[in-house]
């Protein structure tokens, strides 16, 4: 492997001078207009020395001198740039120094041999506006450029070399402008349609993301986008809750089919927020049937409790008659906790499911349950008890599961009390 050289000198002066003046909140267009000036501003300032050093062997070196302090003056304001920051001001500086140096220089040297193509510098201040700071804000120096190119060549010598010396500096450095200008300009056109092809993508991935997580959970999701693994994960503690409206086939045959839509997607939609404000997570409808988990990810640490509460406010949601449009509908509830293992499943089309005993129990407590009652296992009695009023459990046969206590939350307790030390004897149902 080669060895790695450290930077040269000349390499840390030149990112020195760049990012002079640079500042963290910059935006990217910003940064780039910064260190295009400082940029300009250095170049202008060598260049100009370099050709005043030339110009010692064949013109009196004090008018020289006087010359020099335009790209020295270049020089300071860099330096004062790198405390004030202020991009406009440093600006307007550097090109007004560019328009001046060749008015400056011609004065003072004279009429010279040296200095018949001293117009030409003055291009030098629209050119870097166009490429510093854009279109618009170069025209005003390109005017500026015209008018003291035009001016210095009517005020020259009789003989007319210095207009004819004008008109060829004007004609080149319009040429070169305007073609400069054009491709700004298309670049810029450029950059907005890019910008705004990136903003129309950066929307649809949102959207996408935004449907991702309405079918999988929030940690799901981000795993899912970032490797196409299997993923299953086993969870020794879930509080799993089936619903299912009572009778609904029956009162949904009276309806028209977007009727009977529209109500049961309200009805689910609302069961959706209430899931959400208690910390707890949809998992999937099945026809009148709705399914949600808590304990899984970033849910609540009382996910019992908060279970217990979507329930009941559940219930509260089908009793409000202006919400169901006057029919009189009943929920049957069935909550039980334990091991789960939660996972995703398809390919082309995901749904994250849940999978146990837990599962089938929850399941089987709200099939073999009442209307507008809900039916929990004794775990999840064990965790609510002192919190919430329970009736005399019962013992209820479930398919596969045989004689199984049944505890049927009520509401909760004004006041918590400690669990007893033994919970009570169920009766057979």
């Amino acid at each position: 492997m080669p060895e790695l050289r450290p930077p040269s000198a000349l390499f840390r002066l030149t990112h020195t001078v760049l990012q002079t003046g640079l500042r963290q909140h910059d935006g990217e267009e910003l940064l780039l207009a910064k260190n295009l000036l400082n940029l300009a501003s250095t170049l202008f300032a060598i260049a100009a020395l370099l050709w005043l050093a030339a110009c010692l062997g064949t013109t009196h070196p004090l008018p020289v001198a006087g010359a020099a302090a335009v790209p020295l003056l270049a020089g300071l304001n860099l330096a004062l740039f790198a405390r004030h920051g202020h991009v406009t001001l440093y600006a307007r500086v550097l090109f007004g120094l560019m328009l001046a140096f060749p008015v400056v220089t011609q004065w003072l040297l004279g009429p010279v041999p040296a200095a018949s193509g001293l117009p030409l510098w003055a291009a030098l201040a629209p050119a870097s506006a166009l490429l510093c700071l854009g279109v618009a804000e170069s025209t005003p120096w390109f005017l500026a450029f015209l008018l003291l190119t035009v001016a210095g060549g009517l005020s020259g010598s009789p003989s007319g070399s210095s207009a004819f010396m004008a008109l060829h500096v004007t004609l080149v450095a319009s040429v070169l402008y305007l073609q400069l200008r054009f491709a700004m300009g298309r670049r810029g056109k450029t950059r907005e349609r890019l910008a705004d092809a990136h903003h129309q993508l950066r929307q649809e991935q949102e959207r996408s993301e935004r449907l991702l997580l309405n079918i999988l959970p929030a940690p799901i999701a981000a795993r899912l986008k970032d490797n196409s693994v299997t993923i299953a994960d086993g969870h020794p503690e879930v509080v799993v809750m089936f619903a299912d409206i009572v009778d609904y086939t029956r009162i949904a045959s009276g309806m028209t089919p977007p009727a009977v839509f529209e109500m049961l997607n309200r009805i689910f939609c609302r069961f959706d927020e209430l899931s959400g404000h208690h910390g707890l997570e949809r998992i999937k409808t099945i026809g009148d049937g709705y399914m949600v988990a808590g304990g899984l990810h970033a849910h609540p640490t009382e996910a019992h409790a908060a279970m217990a509460a979507l329930a009941l406010d559940m219930q509260s949601t089908l009793r409000d008659h202006e919400f169901t449009d006057g029919l009189a509908l009943e929920v049957r509830i069935g909550i039980a906790s334990g091991p789960v293992v939660a996972g995703v499943v398809g390919r082309g089309k995901f749904i994250y499911d849940l999978w146990g005993d837990t599962v089938n129990l929850a399941h089987r407590l709200c099939t073999e349950g009442e209307p507008s009652v809900i039916q929990c296992d004794s775990h999840t009695f064990e965790h609510l008890r002192g919190a919430f009023v329970f009736a005399k459990p019962v013992l209820l046969l479930l398919k596969g599961k045989g004689y199984v206590p049944v505890y049927r939350l009520r509401n909760p307790r004004i006041f918590a009390v400690p669990p007893p030390q033994k919970p009570p004897t169920p009766a057979a149902a």
